[in-house]
Parts: C-alpha cells; structure tokens; sequence
C-alpha cells in the first residue's frame, strides 16, 4: 500500500514539475525580450538543466521525503489554483442560492510556493547568464595574465583578473541557490518577501528594470575608472578588491543559502557574525570609490539614489526576516547592520 502511495505521489508531483519548469523554459525560449537577453549558451544550459530534471526528478521524488514531498512548490501551486477555481466557481453558485460559503483562502505555505517560484523563475535565467558572461570574462583574463611585477601589471591584469574571479564565483553561488532546494542542503524556504517595496527594490537592481531606472537616475559607477596617476589608481583599485572579497565573504557565508527576497535559514557565521549586511554595504563603498575621479553633484545625487535603493533593501529585508525568531536573535548578537561599532 505504502509503495503504490509513494509511486502515485512520485507521478503527481513529476507531472506538476515538469509542467511548470517546461513552460517556463517555453517562455524563455520564445519570449523576445528574453531571446535577445540571453546568450545562447545560456540557453542551451536551461534546455540541459530541463532535461535532466526530466530524467532525475522520479528517483528524487521517489527516495525523498514524507515533508519534502508535501512542500514541493509546483504541486502547491497547481493545487492552489485548482482550489482557487473550484473554490470561487463553488462560492459564485452558493452565492446566487443565497446559501452561506466560505471563499477559498491562500495559506501561508501556498502563498509561500507560489512567490518563491516566481522569484526563481525570475532570477535563474539571468544568473545563468551573468555566470556563462563571467566565466568567459574570466579564462579571457586568465590567458591575457602577464607577470604581475609592476604597479601597471597589477593595476590593469591583476585588477581585472581579479574582478572576473570575484564576479564568477559570486554568480556561481547564487546561481546554485535559486536552481537547487533540499533538506540535505539545509536550504528550505521558510518564506518570501510579502511586500510590494520589497519587491520592487530588490528587481530594480537586475534587468530589464534596472535599464528603465537608469534612464531616469542614471548609473555612473565604473569598475576601470582611471585615476590621475598610475599608483593612486592601484591604491583606488586594491580598495576596490578589497571590498569585493568582503562582498564575495559574505556570499560564500551564505552557502547554499544564496537568493533574494527569500528566507532559506538565518546564516550568524562568516561576514555576518560582524555586521547584518555586508554584502550592501561593501558594494556600495566600492562603486563610491569609482566615482571619486569624476564626482559632481548629479554624479554624487545618482550614486546617492541607489544606496538609497540598497538602504532600502536592507530595511525591508530586516521587516521580512524579523518575523522570523532566529533572525531576532541574531539581532541581538550583532547589532550593528553595516558597519562594527557604528551603524
């Protein structure tokens, strides 16, 4: 009895997973906007990734789980649509006999699967494809690599290698978070961002809608900003690495943990045993080096507004996290959210 159950349940939540991991590649594959986004090996990884789900999801739908089973998101979702329609069709027929019926409600868990869907639907395309632009940026600048023995070599090789390192391996993390959930990886979602702000400030940092934001604000960071002489810009530029491997810290902290807007587990080790944000504020120091050659007051209003945006991220990440014990606790022990000792 208990094997036919497993191979039913095994059947059911293949069939919801293939559905809706196979429309989303559809739509990748044949929206415009994404046809032009992404590379083709990018797409060629999706179409990879969709097929050998395909032929490992049975096996791992068949030796998981009792509670893995039930919170698997796309049978959550579908059978939340199915309630949704039966349930109103049901209370639409009720209200015009004038009998009493209650409106189906979304729970928490289903509110819950629905949203992180959509976050990984959202995010996995474009990590896969900063991932496929930074490994090829990278063994570009790894061949290019001349004896670092001079100011020029580690300004110019050096730096750029080095970028190209920072930049790959914190894709390649965050690539890995939003593609794979799993007990054994101590990686399931306790919960999605709810609010719309918190939403909005975390998509208005990735394409397309950090293009119509800069149309409006600007950008005017830049990585291989030139300084007026060749040993500041190095000094400016070993700054600039130096913050990102802070950056870097922090996303190998978070491990298997790496997404936005989601909690997976409140991480207290690494970068964040010392401050609650370290990712933010490390970026956030680096772009402001970078525009020290060319600082204006539109310049300085631009970048302002989107360490705004970053400030706001935190905020509404800390009202998100909050709700949960864990991170109050983690409160406590490190108070301070951007920098040791003073904020």
């Amino acid at each position: 009895m208990f094997f036919r159950k497993n191979i039913y349940s095994t059947i059911e939540h293949y069939f919801y997973g293939s559905l809706l991991y196979g429309m989303g590649l559809f739509f990748y594959l044949n929206n415009s906007y994404y046809d032009s986004l992404l590379k083709d090996k990018t797409k060629e990884i999706l179409i990879f990734l969709y097929f050998s789900y395909l032929m490992i999801a049975p096996f791992a739908f068949f030796l998981n789980s009792k509670k893995d089973i039930k919170d698997h998101k796309p049978a959550l979702i579908f059978k939340t649509i199915k309630k949704i329609v039966f349930g109103t069709t049901k209370y639409a027929c009720n209200f015009m006999l004038a009998e009493k019926q209650k409106f189906p409600k979304i729970l928490p868990k289903e509110k819950t699967a629905i949203l992180f869907v959509l976050v990984k639907l959202f995010y996995v395309p474009l990590m896969l494809n900063f991932l496929v632009g930074n490994y090829h940026g990278f063994f570009a600048n790894y061949r290019d690599l001349v004896p670092l023995n001079s100011i020029e070599a580690l300004s110019l090789a050096g730096y750029t290698f080095a970028l190209s390192f920072i930049f790959f391996v914190d894709v390649l993390f965050f690539s890995f978070g939003y593609l794979f959930e799993a007990g054994f990886l101590k990686n399931k979602v306790r919960s999605v961002e709810p609010t719309l702000l918190g939403w909005a400030v975390a998509l208005v940092c990735y394409p397309p809608f950090n293009t119509h934001f800069t149309k409006y604000v600007g950008w005017v960071a830049n990585d291989y900003v030139m300084f007026s002489t060749i040993n500041i810009t190095f000094i400016a530029r070993m700054s600039v690495i130096f913050l990102l491997m802070i950056y870097l810290w922090a996303t190998i902290s978070l491990g298997t943990k790496c997404s936005n807007l989601t909690n997976r587990g409140i991480v207290t080790t690494g970068a964040y045993k010392y401050i609650r944000h370290p990712a933010y504020i490390s970026k956030n120091l680096a772009w402001w080096i970078t525009i020290i050659p060319i600082m204006s007051v539109p310049v300085f209003i631009t970048m302002f507004i989107w360490s705004f945006v970053y400030y706001l991220r935190a905020i509404t990440e800390e009202r998100h996290l909050s709700q949960d014990p864990d991170y109050r606790d983690y409160c406590k022990k490190t108070r301070y959210m951007f920098v040791p000792y003073v904020v």
